[in-house]
């Protein structure tokens, strides 16, 4: 009897990312229904995350509510957030409070914006303030057009050479539908017909956000989002984008070269690119259904790096943290989300002219903590506080393999994977069968020694004598002393379908997979 070949299935582009909806054997060949803490590489690899680091050493008397950037034209690049009941500064460390302005109600969140080289900051709670790099003051309430005024509001932004203010408190009414816009190009002379009321916020549709986008302002509500276009106070109109979707309050959308992406509430985040809203959050919408994803706290969204962040609260076991989803647009037809266990929640992309952008967020259960999420010190664990070190848990899951035939059994060889790591270590695999994966069948430790590859294809050709090593063998090195590594596992046994855990090891060490190749033979379908 002729002796039955093996057949191959191999793994080696994961750039599809998360993939939480796919029913259990229907996710794409590069989509993994399971991943912490590792990124996609453009290429196709997975990689362990870098490592996040705090900015101040001196944590802050109460959790960061608010976090905006100040930068002028002479020079002055400066990261400001409020917490408790104060407002700090920071240029390269520590926080030092703002001093000479009303102290604002605990828990309330401040938006700032810059406008003629002054930093303005609003709070729907208090009286605006100013701050100029070295002084800070309140602003007057009078909106006759009159010097050293500022509506006391809740969002902020600069606009068309106006300053914009909405959700705004006039003699002790909270007007939430309403937006103002000041004298041009002088942020503190506000006119009091200078207003205009967006639908009067019936059924509760008030105003959660506003963003400028080109030639357009644009004014989220809960449930609707709208637009100002215009020059002048004779010219500006408003205009209905949709009443079918808004942001949730407090939620902060972002703008990117994609256009803008604000969280829905019920739906997840949403992009619109100045023609259309296209919903982003299908692969992990699941997450919302079951409640795994919780937005009693709002989630927060921050574009830098050219990947959109979004943190949000996590439930996990009855036990609530905060993680940061990361989607790349440029990565597979439709994007690539990775989900990590960073814990922030207020997040900022800072942008100093001249210099390279980073990604900073407010610590959720490190109270007064901000750090780096997009850190460049290539760093192999977290540190929130003082000098500690948090190890960073990561795994990645891949889909079913089912060697095209979800049906039949098959008797499963010995799998083959190709990854690096930038020391000796050692990396547990899990095995699952039969699309059940409430217990492994198969366990393993798998021993990695090298340095982090920069493998590349080569120019072998097959060998049909030895189809799984020839096909593993088209993969080589860059240099000698970045070297990738083909592993072998032992047999799996007899199943219908097979999935593995790769888990990150013990030690702080970075670990990449490049590639997993199953081998199999089908048997007899009786």
């Amino acid at each position: 009897m002729a002796r039955r070949e093996f057949k191959l299935e191999v793994l080696e582009a994961f750039t599809g990312g998360l993939n939480l909806r796919s029913d259990q054997f229907n996710l794409a060949d590069n989509e993994s229904p399971d991943l912490l803490n590792v990124l996609v590489d453009p290429r196709g690899g997975i990689r362990m995350r870098d490592g996040v680091d705090r900015l101040n050493t001196t944590a802050l008397s109460a959790d960061i509510k608010g976090i905006w950037g100040f930068h002028t034209d002479t020079g002055t690049n400066q990261v400001m957030v409020n917490y408790g009941t104060d407002v700090a500064y920071a240029t390269t460390g520590n926080f030092t409070a703002l001093t000479g302005i009303t102290s604002r109600t605990a828990g309330s969140r401040v938006y700032g914006m810059t406008m003629n080289n002054v930093a303005y900051g609003v709070s729907g709670d208090k009286v605006a303030f100013r701050w100029n790099g070295s002084a800070a003051a309140d602003l007057g309430l009078t909106l006759d057009g009159s010097a050293g005024n500022f509506p006391q509001a809740q969002y902020v932004a600069f606009w068309n050479n106006f300053a914009w203010a909405a959700s705004t408190v006039e003699s002790g009414t909270n007007y939430k539908y309403r937006v103002r816009w000041s004298n041009a190009n002088d942020p503190e002379r506000w006119a009091a017909a200078d207003y205009v009321d967006i639908d009067k916020g019936e059924h509760g549709d008030y105003i959660t956000g506003i963003l400028p986008m080109g030639d357009r302002l644009l004014i989220f509500k809960s449930n609707s989002v709208y637009a100002i276009f215009g020059f002048d106070s004779d010219s500006f109109q408003v205009v209905t984008l949709t009443n079918s979707v808004g942001s949730t309050p407090l939620s902060s959308p972002v703008h990117s070269p994609f256009g803008v992406f604000f969280w829905s509430a019920e739906e997840g985040v949403y992009l619109y690119n100045g023609q259309q809203f296209i919903w982003l959050f299908s692969k992990l919408s699941p997450a919302l259904d079951d409640a795994r994803i919780r937005t009693t706290n709002p989630p927060q969204l921050a574009w830098g790096n050219n990947k959109l962040y979004v943190s949000v609260d996590w439930v996990e076991n009855a036990v609530t943290t905060r993680r940061v989803f990361i989607y790349d647009p440029t990565i597979s037809a439709d994007g690539s989300w990775i989900m990590t266990d960073i814990d922030v929640g207020p997040m900022l992309a800072y942008r100093p002219p001249n210099a390279a952008a980073t990604v900073y967020g407010g610590c959720v259960a490190n109270t007064g903590i901000l750090v780096d999420v997009e850190d460049d010190q290539n760093r192999t664990s977290d540190r929130y506080v003082g000098s500690t070190e948090v190890h960073i848990v990561s795994h990645f899951v891949t889909r079913w393999v089912t060697g095209k035939n979800p049906i039949v059994k098959k008797r499963w060889g010995r799998p083959r994977v190709v990854l690096s790591a930038e020391a000796t270590i050692t990396l547990p695999i899990l095995i699952y069968k039969d699309f059940d994966k409430s217990e492994q069948t198969n366990s393993f430790n798998l021993s990695v020694v090298g340095k982090v590859s920069q493998s590349r294809w080569d120019t072998a050709k097959w060998d049909d004598a030895d189809p799984v090593s020839a096909y593993l063998a088209e993969w080589d090195a860059i240099s000698a002393d970045l070297t990738a590594n083909v592993q072998n596992l032992p047999t799996l046994g007899t199943g219908r379908s097979v999935s593995m855990k790769v888990s990150g090891p013990s030690s702080d060490n970075h670990w990449e997979v490049n590639a997993l190749a199953f081998t199999y033979t089908p048997r007899r379908l009786r």
